[in-house]
């Protein structure tokens, strides 16, 4: 059955909507929902919220709660300081402490938010929604035993709870069991079909680790919170991203718009929209593509499949010379410097890369987009332990990760030793992905190759 704070909300308007939560009763869950609700239902709300926000002391006169409100208000347009700053003197409620430990959370505060957590359930022992975000604290700081506890503790009356199957789902993505964790979202999706963190993580895991038509699946899921009010902005970020990569410029365009609308100060969305809009104004010239995909083909030939003289054919075997691109990597002062090798060998393998359009120290030539083959000298000084760890490791955002698979980054050797250069002319990638590569190198006292 709907509830009446939620059916009061498709009638009034946000004004109405923070007055009625203010002066009607003891505040819950319903009442936050439909909070964030009005304020994202239409374009004019948030722009709404600041007015209100501005003039808080004045309207939230005869609030019973006015700080943990002002506070949850603040949470929800983005201002993650100024509401930590109101809701850390609003602990000695029960929601008052779980706005303030989402909020922690918020802010990437993890081991501070398991500390809180742990303060929490203590003080509010029978408080189902402070368990849940304690799940979420302790399963983000790696104490996997103590999350784990608190699901145990909550399976048996939680059972068919959207919510429970989604924290199951979190604590089991947090422990590496991906396809696990998969079916837990969908599990809450189906039991909640507006459970809008559910289908982002969801569909962040399917475009992750997915198998197959995975990827398909997780446009999916992100395309199901564009349909739930309050939007979630990382799932339109990383839809926009998705469209993005299937050429879909136009359909990225309205994803970064629509976050915009909502988060006019949101960086990140502002330049992706700019490279997006970019994107639809580039000339592609497929001939130029195909005829570069040719070429690729013709280097991979093998030499043995041309006719050449036992002794051409030795002399290529001995020197490493396997394919036309090993070949064109050779000046004729090296071939001739050889052993055995002479004018007459010399001319024999002129004449056979002539035949492919193509010549002797070709592959030496210095054009754009080649790059030196000198290591970063940080594989010296820096242990073996660290530059093995897979690029997942750096928990990218989605537009990095897939500039990194486009370049065949696995692992943060195969990262170090990229200049910014090589990084920037990848599909996509621009200073925003730069800089964040950069930031969590320098966390780990690394950097790109100069």
């Amino acid at each position: 059955m709907e509830s009446k704070e939620a059916a009061t909300s498709e009638v009034l308007g946000l004004r109405e909507v923070l007055v009625h939560a203010g002066t009607a009763g003891p505040l819950n869950a319903e009442v936050f929902a439909d909070i964030a609700s009005a304020v994202y239902s239409s374009d004019s709300g948030p722009s709404e919220l600041k007015e209100i926000l501005d003039d808080w002391d004045g309207f939230s006169k005869p609030f019973s709660s006015a700080n943990l409100l002002a506070g949850y208000c603040r949470q929800i347009r983005g201002d993650l300081k100024g509401a930590e700053e109101i809701l850390r003197k609003e602990k000695r409620s029960e929601w008052g402490f779980h706005c303030f430990l989402k909020t922690t959370l918020a802010l990437g505060r993890i081991q501070d938010a398991a500390s809180l957590a742990e303060d929490g359930i203590e003080k509010y022992p029978d408080s189902t929604a402070l368990r849940y975000a304690a799940i979420e604290a302790f399963s983000r700081a790696g104490r996997n035993e103590e999350a784990l506890k608190l699901l145990e503790k909550m399976s048996r009356a939680a059972e068919g709870s959207p919510d429970y199957a989604f924290h199951q789902g979190l604590y089991l993505e947090k422990m590496g069991e991906y396809k696990q964790a998969i079916e837990w979202y969908r599990k809450a999706t189906d039991l909640e079909p507006e459970h809008a963190e559910a289908f982002f993580r969801m569909g962040y895991l399917l475009d992750y680790y997915g198998e197959g038509d995975a990827t398909e699946d997780a446009i999916e899921a992100y395309e199901a919170c564009l349909q739930i009010t309050p939007v979630h902005t990382n799932a339109v970020m990383n839809l926009g991203v998705l469209y993005e990569d299937r050429e879909r410029y136009h359909d990225a365009i309205k994803c970064f718009e629509t976050v915009l609308r909502y988060f006019p100060d949101h960086h990140r969305a502002r330049l992706y929209l700019e490279d997006a809009e970019a994107s639809t104004r580039m000339f592609y010239d497929k001939e130029q593509e195909k005829k570069a995909d040719r070429q690729s083909q013709v280097l991979k030939i093998p030499v043995s499949d041309f006719e050449l003289s036992v002794r051409s054919r030795n002399c290529l075997q001995k020197m490493n010379i396997d394919t036309l691109g090993d070949l064109i990597m050779k000046s004729e002062q090296e071939l001739l410097s050889y052993k055995n090798f002479g004018e007459t060998s010399l001319k024999e393998i002129k004449d056979m890369l002539t035949q492919k359009s193509l010549r002797l120290g070709q592959g030496l030539e210095q054009k754009p987009g080649d790059f030196g083959s000198s290591r970063n000298p940080l594989e010296a000084t820096v242990s073996a332990e660290v530059l093995d760890r897979p690029i997942e490791s750096l928990e990218l955002s989605v537009r990095s990760r897939r500039c990194m698979e486009r370049l065949e980054v696995k692992s943060l050797r195969d990262l170090i030793n990229k200049t910014e250069v090589e990084l920037m002319s990848a599909k996509n990638f621009g200073m925003t992905s730069l800089n964040e590569i950069k930031l969590k190198l320098s966390e780990l006292g690394l950097t790109l190759k100069q």
